[in-house]
């Protein structure tokens, strides 16, 4: 159903913003939610059953002379309209979306799941938040072939790591906040020159710059000492080298790919050997080699990834519950 103006509830008479009833509009919805200037007609089982904040607050008598429309009472909320539209579609329409959901739904679960003790909407959103920036290797190795559980448009990224951050999903945080500074550059993060799919430019807040900000020296000073092989001959050319000299040449070029990465994959250790400039060149002996120790290299970057955005060792790195 449209959108469509109707009369305010008495409640409302005296306000200068008409009240607008959602497309979201239960014939047989037995409550209104009211919000910003939006209402919708639900079923009050569909709130009950997801919130004890809501199944305490239902379950009171309505006093008798209590604002109704069509008989429904009127729950006045304080939350975004759009919002509660998203949550009320995906609960009342679970097979829309596909497997991905995209940000402004997840977004919105995070919310309201949060606030209100939703917590099987509340754990279904940090899941999806978890499976596409896990806090295993492993598990992040895999996944960064594409997302598969949130749907992010330009620019949504950086609105995710503003709402983990708000609502501390720590141990999200370093993979997404890497991620960030992985596929843009530090001074469109500081002069927030990201743009949404929709024209806007995505702002972060001002202590997660400076995080940010002090995580690409950090990053910088580590991958330096941690690649240091790939700088010198105690690794490559190997003692069995076919050619030293071209391997040696290609040794030095993929130091260089490493240090400065390309545009769109500032940082390259997660990535497959195969995948980085300057491992094509080298023998079958360097490069077999090569693959371990850039490997054994990622893994410890992984390990000191947390540090970088100045939160405890993985061990330690738990959500606010």
């Amino acid at each position: 159903m449209p959108d469509t103006d109707i009369p305010p509830s008495s409640t409302d008479s005296d306000s200068a913003t008409p009240i607008s009833r959602s497309k979201i509009w239960m014939p047989g919805g037995d409550i209104i939610l009211q919000t910003q200037s939006t209402q919708f007609r639900i079923n009050s089982d569909i709130l009950a059953q997801q919130s004890p904040i809501f199944r305490d607050m239902l379950s009171i008598p309505q006093p008798a002379n209590e604002s109704t429309i069509d008989g429904c009472p009127i729950v006045h909320l304080f939350d975004a309209a759009k919002d509660w539209e998203l949550l009320l579609e995906t609960l009342y329409n679970p097979f829309q979306h596909k497997e991905a959901l995209p940000f402004d739904v997840v977004a919105a679960m995070v919310r309201l799941g949060r606030k209100y003790e939703m917590a099987a909407v509340k754990n279904n959103a940090t899941w999806r938040i978890h499976y596409e920036f896990p806090n295993t290797f492993n598990s992040w190795v895999q996944v960064r072939n594409g997302l598969t559980k949130i749907e992010l448009q330009p620019g949504r990224i950086l609105d995710l790591l503003n709402l983990v951050y708000e609502y501390e999903i720590r141990s999200s945080v370093p993979t997404l906040a890497f991620e960030c500074l992985n596929t843009a550059s530090l001074e469109c993060l500081m002069k927030d020159e990201t743009r949404r799919r929709d024209g806007s430019c995505v702002s972060l807040a001002p202590h997660i710059k400076l995080t940010l900000a002090i995580a690409v020296e950090r990053i910088v000073n580590q991958q330096r000492t941690l690649f240091q092989w790939l700088d010198d001959d105690t690794i490559l050319p190997h003692t069995q080298c076919d050619s030293r000299t071209d391997c040696t040449k290609q040794r030095q070029e993929l130091y260089r790919t490493i240090m400065w990465g390309i545009e769109g994959d500032r940082y390259l250790w997660f990535s497959p050997w195969d995948d980085v400039d300057g491992t094509e060149g080298l023998c079958r002996k360097c490069s077999s080699v090569g693959e371990g120790a850039f490997k054994d290299t990622a893994s410890k970057m992984w390990e000191f990834l947390p540090s970088f955005f100045q939160l405890p060792q993985w061990g330690e790195l738990k959500d606010l519950e």
